[in-house]
């Protein structure tokens, strides 16, 4: 199942099934409905897993019908617990809801967004890392919940909310469980939402974290073994076994060490894009070497700026609010060429960087956090204080020698305080701090105090939760294709907040991920220094004059202070502030697309 729609309320039975067709992409084998007086329920899938058993109804049992978006991949395990015969996904989730009430979700290995429907509630659940979307809106009249926004929209029109603006130009996206719509919420990883129906009341609850520790590893050796066992049996664990895979291959050492494991079970498919004309942005020759090493049938595709002028188009017809990073786009244009070559699921290399702290910024920042320690910092903090400047080292210091919170995800893209000169808003300094608040919380409660330990966990939250998992789904499931990634597993999470803090943060970067993938890879991909994804996106906006939707908005509502738009657009031309640049033109654009 790839999108799960639902009205509890009154509604319209055309208007439901004509929100209910907006998510048909995400499925595009089976769709089945349930409709009565008082509700429309739909499910769309996509066959990955039983592909053979085409539902006919969404099942109903003591009562309660469950809407499934997403794959368990302990299923087949849970249903021996449980004692069932050739169960499906459905079936091993009704029982175990049954068996174990709420606490079922703490059982299940995979990624997922869930409906259970009662008479009396609705109980929303979402993955532990947020792979799977899932969205919801309430008022007096119904509850509307669905895979994507889109579907809800074609019911409720968007109400944009300008709030949501710092937000997004901090951190890329609104962050859950927020959106740029004032009436819709998401629901956040690890969370499970309760809707009492008749009280329309919420109640929210946190059913896992990954500050939670099982063991602690201080033995490199161990933690290298620990790894590697936990990884191999999540590669496994995501093999399909009905239909075709392949993997993405970007040559790196992560995407190359999940293809070389899948490869153990079988000749694998690969797949790679790169940037004809533009060597220093291509990575296929590293992906070719990974490639002939693991013996895969191996795929490249190019990216041209035709494809990306294109590409641009479809990708923001499609989002439901604007993202600023500019990967998505050969994203979905790779996801394009696997769902023509007949591809149903992808196997990915997310999650690495995060929790083996693979960033090059986690050790400067780190470096940092000892300037805590000067005792006569004062003068610094007015010095700083008093003497802005545009560098995003002066904010580090600033935020050092006043007491804030230092780092604050990887995805922040605009401080604060240049938020504050560029908006036609009054935003203060540390306003950002607000989103990253429950965060914060959930760390200091768990009683961690290591500073990489919150790098790793605010990443894992916002960087990879909020920006790439949104990302990864949309562009994936635009073209019917399902990502798995291996690294983003429980047990794989449980291995790496298992390990101290200094093993994680071993040289070279990725020490531990390294380790392993020394038994599988040759040694240049193993041990080449890590690039950051880049292509000429700003060179071709620029080219294009695709610019020019930023003068046209701004015109039309005036959300920037001119001066300062002007100094990123002149700065833009020459080579600085690229992704600052991107995020207000991906802005713009959706905003004139959604006619506002």
């Amino acid at each position: 199942m790839c999108a799960i729609f639902g009205i509890i309320g009154t509604y319209e039975e055309a208007k439901a099934k004509e929100a209910f067709h907006t998510l048909a992409h995400r499925g595009i084998d089976a769709q089945v409905t349930s409709v009565r007086d008082r509700y429309f329920l739909g499910v769309h899938r996509l066959a990955v897993t039983n592909v053979t058993k085409t539902p006919t109804q969404i099942i109903s049992r003591n009562g309660v019908e469950i809407l499934f978006n997403g794959e368990i991949y302990n299923y087949e395990a849970l249903a021996e617990t449980l004692r069932l015969h050739a169960a499906s996904e459905v079936d091993v989730l009704h029982e175990a809801y049954r068996v174990w009430g709420d606490d079922f979700v703490t059982y299940l290995r995979g990624m997922f967004a869930i409906a259970v429907i009662a008479e009396a509630e609705v109980k929303l659940f979402r993955d532990p890392f947020g792979k799977k979307p899932v969205y919801y809106s309430l008022d007096t009249q119904r509850l509307v919940f669905a895979s994507e926004m889109k579907a809800i929209h074609s019911l409720i029109p968007l109400t944009f909310n300008r709030e949501m603006l710092t937000q997004y130009l901090s951190f890329q996206t609104p962050l859950s469980p927020r959106t740029f719509d004032r009436h819709i919420y998401q629901v956040d990883a690890a969370e499970m939402i309760t809707f009492v129906l008749a009280e329309k009341r919420i109640i929210k609850k946190k059913y896992y974290t990954p500050l939670k520790k099982t063991e602690v590893i201080e033995n490199e050796d161990h933690a290298v073994q620990t790894l590697e066992k936990a990884l191999l049996e999540s590669v496994t664990l995501r093999l399909p076994k009905e239909v075709k895979f392949a993997c993405l291959l970007s040559g790196g050492v992560d995407s190359s060490l999940i293809s070389a494991m899948a490869s153990l079970k079988q000749r694998v498919d690969t797949f790679s894009i790169g940037y004809e004309g533009y060597e220093k942005y291509d990575e296929r020759p590293f992906a070719r070497t990974a490639a002939e090493h693991i013996k895969s049938n191996h795929h490249e595709v190019c990216f041209s700026k035709a494809d990306f002028l294109q590409t641009i188009e479809e990708v923001v017809s499609s989002l439901d609010e604007p993202l600023a990073d500019p990967a998505m786009l050969p994203l979905y244009h790779l996801m394009k060429v696997v769902h023509q070559e007949g591809f149903k699921v992808v196997l990915t290399g997310d999650g690495s960087d995060e929790l083996f702290m693979g960033y090059r910024t986690y050790k400067e920042f780190y470096d940092l956090e000892l300037a805590k320690g000067l005792e006569f910092k004062g003068w610094l903090k007015h010095y700083f204080k008093s003497h802005f400047s545009m560098h995003k080292e002066w904010e580090w210091y600033k935020r050092i020698f006043e007491g804030s919170t230092l780092f604050r995800s990887t995805a922040e893209l605009f401080t604060d305080l240049q938020q504050n000169r560029l908006l036609r808003m009054n935003v203060k300094d540390n306003h950002s701090l607000e989103a990253l608040e429950p965060y914060r919380k959930e760390f200091e409660q768990s009683g961690h105090i290591s500073p990489i330990e919150w790098y790793s966990f605010v990443d894992l939250k916002v960087m990879l939760g909020n920006v790439f998992l949104q990302k990864l789904d949309r562009m994936s499931m635009a073209h019917s294709v399902e990502a798995r990634s291996p690294f983003l597993d429980k047990e794989v999470v449980a291995a790496a907040f298992s390990c101290t803090p200094e093993l994680r943060m071993l040289k070279p970067s990725k020490a531990l991920v390294k380790s392993v993938a020394r038994k599988y890879l040759p040694e240049e991909i193993v041990d080449r220094k890590k690039k950051g994804f880049n292509y000429p996106y700003m060179e071709w906006l620029q080219e294009s004059g695709e610019l020019e939707v930023i003068g046209r908005i701004q015109e039309k509502m005036h959300l920037f202070n001119e001066p300062e738009l002007e100094m990123y657009l002149e700065k833009g031309e020459k080579g600085m502030f690229k992704q600052h640049l991107f995020s207000l033109y991906m802005l713009c654009k959706w905003l004139e697309q959604k006619g506002l």
